[in-house]
């Protein structure tokens, strides 16, 4: 149960606080690079030590601080030109391409939340308070991912998270896709 909760893309990686609606054309877009941004990713030899694949379709030893880290660590790697290039050829920047993610994983686990214990339920919900506290500017250094990482501490306490209706009736029409998708990235 604890890996399906956490086969999410992009599960951490958010840099948006509020719900946003996404549309059908761009879930289908990040629908399509996830797997390339994941095989990218293992061909990339300074992000060998860093398994991408999973910080982006979620695992149990993904985080919220290395998963919001990695895009810095892509940065860092003066890899970014490269993986604008990739993520451009689907329609998104990096950073849009984070925040689609983020909406999809929200709206993804408030869909598979009416089949869970209780228990199960409040696991889900302190997931998704840690993905709309990852809050601030892409450009922020160090400061920010620390302040993100201590507001995904607080926001975990959070009872629900508000998560875009228009979202949760968009991704449950995909959930079968989405549920491969994710099992495939893992």
């Amino acid at each position: 149960m604890k890996k399906l909760l956490l086969s999410i893309s992009l599960l951490a990686m958010s840099f948006s606080s509020l719900a946003v609606d996404i549309t059908e054309s761009e879930l289908q877009g990040y629908m399509k690079a996830l797997p390339a941004v994941v095989d990218w990713s293992k061909n990339q030899d300074s992000l060998k030590s860093m398994d991408l694949g999973n910080m982006l379709g979620g695992s149990e030893g993904g985080t919220n601080a290395t998963a919001l880290g990695a895009l810095g660590m892509i940065k860092d790697n003066d890899l970014y030109k490269e993986f604008t290039a990739l993520t451009t050829k689907y329609g998104f920047t990096p950073e849009q391409l984070i925040a689609v993610g983020s909406e999809v994983s929200m709206a993804y686990l408030e869909n598979i939340k009416g089949n869970l214990s209780p228990e199960n339920k409040e696991t889900v919900n302190q997931l998704m308070g840690g993905l709309q506290s990852m809050s601030g500017s892409q450009n922020n250094s160090a400061n920010s991912m620390l302040g993100s990482v201590a507001n995904s501490a607080n926001a975990a306490s959070a009872a629900a998270p508000v998560v875009s209706e228009n979202n949760v009736n968009l991704v449950k029409e995909y959930m079968p896709q989405l549920q491969k998708l994710f099992a495939m990235v893992q």
